[in-house]
């Protein structure tokens, strides 16, 4: 993700790439948005690729914000009117970060399956604007995981909220009997542990 701080193009950003990567058709403007978790899935079928997407800072907030540029209509007032809400978004979203980060706990922690001691992972970083990438790396992730099975995307996702391995069991319907169960939740911290190793880390 290209890190950028608002520069001469803050009102004209037809210099960027769309979200998916295709050249402007004529009469079109690109516009940015907020890449959460919603965009990110109304995007999708579209073709967004992450490579396009660029971490802005504003002024008074140490996070970043995750944007991509979509195209619209070049119209007398589009521009102002998608900034506007495009300022709201941030907003929404600088306000509501520290709602989606995972309690202290490192993703390598998360899918070992080290949830039960309540301790913090060491090498867990405290950095909001890696709070901020490990969170777009997170939802990634848990995107992979629904491809192969939707319940390895909510096992993961409840073990990031805080539910133990137990409660898991009670929460998603594996279809299975309990120790089957637990050994599908293993089953997918370890497939977990190697998306991410072979997609996401360094």
């Amino acid at each position: 993700m290209v890190e950028k701080k608002k520069d001469s193009n803050y009102r004209n950003f037809n210099n960027r790439t769309a979200f998916d990567g295709r050249a402007l058709k004529q009469g079109e403007i690109l516009v940015p948005v907020v890449l959460s978790r919603d965009m990110k899935e109304t995007l999708r079928p579209a073709g967004i690729r992450f490579e396009y997407a660029e971490s802005w800072h504003f002024p008074n907030a140490k996070e970043i914000v995750p944007v991509v540029f979509i195209p619209i209509e070049d119209v007398p007032g589009a521009l102002e009117n998608s900034m506007k809400i495009f300022n709201s978004e941030v907003e929404w979203y600088l306000k509501h970060l520290d709602d989606r980060d995972f309690g202290g706990v490192s993703l390598d922690a998360l899918m070992q399956g080290d949830e039960d001691d309540g301790s913090y992972d060491p090498t867990g970083t405290t950095d909001n604007e890696d709070t901020a990438l490990l969170e777009q790396i997170f939802e990634m992730l848990i995107d992979d995981l629904n491809e192969l099975d939707p319940n390895m995307g909510r096992i993961i996702e409840l073990l990031a909220e805080g539910y133990k391995k137990k409660e898991i069991v009670e929460l998603v319907d594996i279809g299975k009997g309990r120790s089957q169960a637990y050994s599908f939740i293993e089953k997918t911290q370890k497939l977990a542990k190697e998306i991410y190793s072979e997609r996401y880390s360094d």
